[in-house]
């Protein structure tokens, strides 16, 4: 039997790996919570690996922000993986973020990340992913297998941030800016199956896990709409008025490009079982309109 530990008891993609454990004979899934100091009681020594999805995000306020990302993504990160290396745990299963290469472009200007791109946060977010990237690949050796997972956007049911201020946009905007930018994005779905297979595989290194091809902003609202059975209509004149305003906020987050170019290592195989169209259609089933 392999036993696996998700952290992040309430982890919105932790909760998805679980249930994709749970469809797998022969593997134990259990979650926990490594808030506080409570999880060095845990005995790490029952489980074959470890994925750490628990993490912070979505913090404003500078000051506060950085020290909080630096503890909880950085230092806790380091932590939880030092005493399960001690303990016997055969692999560490990060999610980091896309984050790491810094913030999106100017809405307008091209940008992918592709095979060989260097990091470079932009914020003290993306620095404590990068910072705990770096002390779990300082603890990888033959007993010790650590694998990194760099994604997008994730979305699904239940999920939050830049997925649901899209949703909001579309629902609210009687005309969307048909706007030519690049977005990579990931089904929790895929993401949860992924996760599988890096443990069932114990595979090591750095990965940067897709939908597929990037797509515009455009047409992610084009899609959610049509979730809902609306048509979105779609508008090349408001195209200035996003460039204008595309150099910073919300505006340069939405449609600014923040995308992996075709050659980013991706993890081997096809974990994508759902389609970027089959992925929207599942995360809009029951919101409400």
């Amino acid at each position: 039997m392999m036993r696996v530990l998700i952290t992040g008891a309430h982890s919105f993609i932790g909760g998805a790996a679980r249930e994709r454990f749970a469809r797998e004979d022969g593997v134990q899934a259990e979650m926990a919570s490594v808030r506080g100091d409570a999880w060095r009681a845990l005995d790490l020594s029952r489980y074959d690996c470890v994925v750490h999805a628990a993490g912070l995000a979505h913090v404003r306020a500078r000051g506060v922000a950085d020290e909080a990302y630096d503890q909880v993504n950085h230092r806790l990160t380091a932590a939880l993986a030092a005493c399960a290396k001690d303990a016997g745990v055969r692999q560490f299963i990060f999610l980091s973020s896309i984050i790491v290469f810094g913030e999106a472009s100017r809405a307008g200007e091209r940008r992918e990340i592709g095979r060989g791109a260097q990091p470079a946060p932009a914020d003290a977010y993306g620095r404590s992913k990068l910072d705990a990237e770096a002390a779990l690949r300082a603890l990888a050796d033959d007993r010790f297998c650590v694998t990194v997972l760099r994604p997008p956007m994730v979305y699904g049911r239940g999920c939050k941030g830049n997925y649901n201020a899209l949703a909001r946009l579309a629902r609210a905007l009687p005309v969307f800016p048909q706007f030519d930018n690049r977005r990579s994005a990931l089904y929790v779905g895929n993401l949860a199956e992924l996760i599988c297979r890096a443990a069932l595989e114990r595979r090591a290194g750095t990965f940067h896990p897709r939908d597929g091809d990037a797509c515009s902003t455009s047409e992610l609202a084009r899609l959610i709409c049509a979730a809902h059975g609306k048509r979105m209509r779609l508008s090349r004149a408001l195209s200035p008025l996003v460039r204008a305003a595309g150099r910073g906020g919300i505006v340069r987050r939405a449609f600014g490009d923040m995308a992996y170019a075709a050659d980013a290592e991706d993890y081997p195989g096809d974990y994508r079982k759902y389609s970027l169209e089959e992925g929207i259609r599942c995360t809009e089933d029951g919101a409400r309109w």
